[in-house]
């Protein structure tokens, strides 16, 4: 039983909203905070927008 099937467009989707993110909120609505706070959250949607392929 393989519990974390990934494949490499479930990676690639997921490669895609980090960077997609990244650039909304550090050019968004988080230009005005620090950098490491814009990349937690394009790290959360990346890694929400992963298991959205990986389960669903």
């Amino acid at each position: 039983m393989i519990v974390f099937p990934v494949s490499w467009q479930d990676t690639g989707s997921g490669v895609f909203t980090l960077a997609a993110a990244s650039l909304g909120y550090g050019l968004g609505t988080l230009a005005t905070q620090p950098a490491r706070t814009s990349i937690r959250y394009a790290l959360l949607a990346a890694v929400a927008a992963l298991l959205v392929d990986v389960y669903l």
